[in-house]
């Protein structure tokens, strides 16, 4: 029984679709025809396929390649979808984060806390998570709520060391509270 020279398994003549090589080498079909979706030329001795041998499997190649491109522009589609689906909730956010400043702006903190509760859980690691954190440090220092600033923007500074505002309103709290050492050690780092 002859082995397949792709998938060296034997090819049983009465089940398996059997094909030759020009070069007489034999093949499972459905061996060749996925190999020749990679390349015209045979596995075992490099020579090309003929013409007209290629010619057999024409229909099943152009069939091939057209679901190949298909999948392609698929997966650019996809693409896509997802730069603009973050390009839109980049839009959101940003459209959030106005109205939450202009509520701070006109005194209206409970309602600037709750429109960043939306966004509660916020990735630490992300710019996102972390100016929303800062917000809340900053509406609570507003609020006089120092100890709830504190919280909020400690959380934020041992996240991400180098964000200035927040140590500011971080010192700015100790100094509300009376813990002057804190405070100054904070004003340090704002700089």
């Amino acid at each position: 029984m002859p082995l397949c020279i792709i998938c060296h398994l034997d090819i049983d003549s009465v089940e398996d679709v059997q094909k030759e090589c020009p070069n007489g080498h034999p093949i499972h079909e459905i061996c060749l025809k996925e190999w020749l979706n990679h390349s015209k030329r045979c596995p075992l001795c490099s020579e090309p396929f003929p013409e007209i041998f290629l010619n057999q499997y024409k229909n099943f190649l152009e069939l091939n390649a057209h679901r190949k491109e298909n999948s392609i522009k698929i997966q650019q589609l996809e693409k896509t979808v997802l730069i603009i689906d973050k390009v839109a909730q980049k839009m959101v956010f940003l459209k959030q984060l106005e109205i939450i400043n202009h509520l701070t702006e006109i005194h209206r903190y409970e309602e600037a806390l709750e429109r960043l509760g939306a966004f509660e859980g916020e990735d630490l690691s992300t710019y996102k998570g972390q100016y929303v954190l800062f917000l809340k440090g900053k509406i609570h220092f507003l609020r006089e709520r120092y100890d709830l600033s504190i919280n909020c923007l400690f959380k934020l500074v041992k996240e991400k060391f180098d964000f200035p505002n927040a140590f500011l309103y971080l010192g700015k709290s100790y100094e509300q509270i009376g813990l002057i050492d804190k405070a100054k050690w904070a004003y340090n780092r704002c700089k």
